[in-house]
């Protein structure tokens, strides 16, 4: 009896031990399985945001840039994440704020921004002021000693550059330090003058620098120049007729450059991006001239008035004076959209 019970004692643990097996492997495989899924999931939403981001940008690139920040706001109702995700792509619209120390005023953007003020480059100040005061200054974002030296020299030639180029505006420019070197953004801000032919004009030229220093090559500088220019012009002639213009346009260009015995100290770099920056300025005003307000003149040749049946030649005077006023609205949109001249006028 006793054989025969330890028997089925030894015959029952058999028939349990796959099922003990069974419940030790599901209690693995679950946090596995688990891990996986999120993991899938994880990939899912990042190509469900790339999807998303593309789709931004395309739209972006056939909207009007004037509408840019209902744009985005709209954009940021459907997916949340577009606010953040698509700033390393899409310039923001550039503000105007006042230094109430320096009685001067100041490009305000991301680049300065810090803490919800703006640092202005003529004082170094924040404007608004922290709620925290200086001590809570002191805590926002600065440039270090050397850059902010080099930065009031670059602000005090790009002022120059800006008063003989655009004759009027704001400009403003800022460096932050990089790991290997540093990066600027110049900036500059141009609205039309009143008058009585044009109802708004805006020019933005965002420049944004990126300086490599080689540390194992002391006098090799590498520069990564990425800009943006976003133009925005409305012009209202006699005939009551209505012209707008608007344009994005964005470029990157790299550059090196070689330190000389002449050329040592920070002095090289205010050369360097002072030429790349005016290179590429002209550059881009005359890709303007040539695609956007040529395609902008020739659309407006090309329309009429429907034609009045009253009339024995089948147009009607408000035809006729409509068709004289619309290539002079033209003429005046491309006239103020070139705000900065070529090598030859400038020579």
């Amino acid at each position: 009896a006793t054989s025969g019970g330890g028997q089925a004692h030894v015959k029952g643990c058999c028939q349990r031990a796959p099922e003990v097996g069974f419940q030790r492997q599901s209690r693995l495989a679950w946090p596995m399985f688990h891990l996986l899924g999120r993991v899938l999931l994880r990939r899912r939403e990042l190509k469900l945001r790339k999807k998303q981001i593309a789709a931004a940008l395309g739209l972006l690139q056939r909207l009007p840039p004037k509408d840019l920040e209902a744009n985005i706001q709209t954009f940021t109702k459907i997916a949340p994440h577009l606010e953040q995700t698509l700033e390393p792509y899409v310039s923001r619209p550039l503000q105007v704020k006042r230094d109430s120390e320096q009685n001067r005023y100041f490009v305000a953007c991301e680049c300065n921004c810090d803490g919800g003020s703006h640092r202005s480059p003529w004082s170094g100040k924040y404007f608004p002021a922290p709620a925290g005061g200086d001590a809570e200054e002191e805590k926002l974002a600065r440039p270090s000693e050397r850059l902010r030296i080099l930065e009031e020299s670059f602000n005090e030639v790009f002022d120059a550059y800006k008063t003989g180029y655009y004759e009027g505006g704001v400009s403003s420019v800022y460096l932050w330090d990089m790991d290997e070197g540093f990066g600027g953004a110049f900036l500059i801000h141009k609205e039309l003058p009143v008058i009585p032919s044009t109802n708004s004009g805006v020019w933005d030229a965002i420049h944004v620098v990126e300086v490599r220093e080689s540390a194992s090559q002391a006098n090799l500088t590498e520069y990564k120049l990425t800009t943006s220019v976003r133009t925005y012009l409305q012009v209202v002639d006699a005939s009551k007729s209505d012209t707008s213009l608007d344009a994005w346009v964005t470029r990157t260009v790299e550059s090196r450059s070689s330190r000389g015995k002449k050329a040592m100290g920070d002095d090289i770099h205010l050369l360097h991006i002072g030429r790349m920056i005016e290179e590429m300025e002209i550059s881009i005003r005359q890709s303007l001239d040539s695609v956007y307000v040529a395609k902008q003149r020739e659309v407006l040749h090309s329309c009429r008035l429907p034609e009045d049946p009253d009339e024995d030649d089948g147009v009607s005077g408000a035809a006729k004076a409509g068709a004289e006023n619309v290539p002079n609205a033209a003429e005046a949109a491309a006239a103020a959209a070139a705000s900065s001249p070529t090598k030859e006028q400038k020579n």
